[in-house]
């Protein structure tokens, strides 16, 4: 199998994500529009998030503006292997991983500010300088904020929100696995990893169905290149002591 499975805790008790509510809300099933709640937890940054949003921002921060594109080379200041992760969240997985590759260059993208905050003093503390972090919708990012040629060796994955009940918001969906396709380069990898129940299942049918990409056994590779590893984090260790297993795939863009 592809596949990396990973057990649970010995004596943890099996605790689901997320209660699966009855029904879906229709408020939530519009990606294009955004949860009441997003606005409100812009809002919710400490004193210490605001002083490093304010001093790292404009060192490390990447802003979209309309009609215009990212330069990725020129935030970069070079032209180097690029990962792009999607929910970087707290910026656990990709500082682990921008300091085991410091020949790579990573982008993180989120939507949440206090998490980009978080990034932000994490890598001032590492001392990365291959690392940079935009705010914004993932999907919109990779339809309208780069340019339209492949840009990435590597696109992760970890740990997303499974919206349950309005899946049809999920982050792997067909529109944006489209996208992904065309900012990947040939060859590159798409790396998924949830400890959610059949959410695995699904994106790789999704993939399976659009064409174009390869099943990779993930150990595999691990084994063969340096520094190609599923970092651990906060949200995998608190699956793992809950009782839930962690699946993960691995493709490779073929075509």
């Amino acid at each position: 199998s592809t596949r990396r499975t990973m057990g649970v805790v010995p004596g943890a008790v099996p605790s689901p994500l997320h209660p699966l509510p009855a029904t879906g809300s229709p408020r939530y099933r519009n990606p294009g529009v955004k949860p009441g709640w997003y606005k409100a937890r812009q809002r919710s940054i400490t004193p210490r998030q605001k002083r490093l949003e304010l001093a790292l921002w404009p060192l490390l921060g990447l802003t979209l503006e309309h009609g215009k594109v990212l330069n990725l080379d020129e935030a970069f200041g070079r032209t180097a292997p690029r990962v792009l992760e999607i929910g970087c969240g707290g910026g656990e997985a990709l500082v682990q991983l921008a300091a085991a590759r410091p020949d790579h260059d990573f982008l993180g993208v989120d939507w949440f500010r206090s998490g980009l905050c978080t990034t932000l003093g994490l890598v001032h503390d590492a001392g990365l300088t291959n690392v940079r972090v935009v705010r914004s919708d993932a999907a919109r990012l990779l339809a309208m904020g780069l340019p339209a040629e492949p840009l990435f060796d590597e696109i992760f994955v970890l740990f997303p929100d499974p919206w349950r009940g309005s899946t049809e918001r999920r982050v792997v969906r067909p529109e944006t696995l489209l996208s992904i396709s065309r900012r990947m380069r040939q060859g590159g990898l798409f790396r998924f990893a949830s400890d959610v129940a059949g959410y695995a299942d699904d994106v790789e049918s999704l993939v399976q169905s659009q064409g174009g990409w390869e099943a990779v056994p993930v150990a595999q590779v691990e084994a063969q290149k340096p520094g190609h590893f599923r970092p651990d984090t906060k949200y995998a260790r608190d699956g793992l002591v809950a009782g839930r297993t962690i699946d993960d795939i691995c493709f490779r863009h073929c075509c």
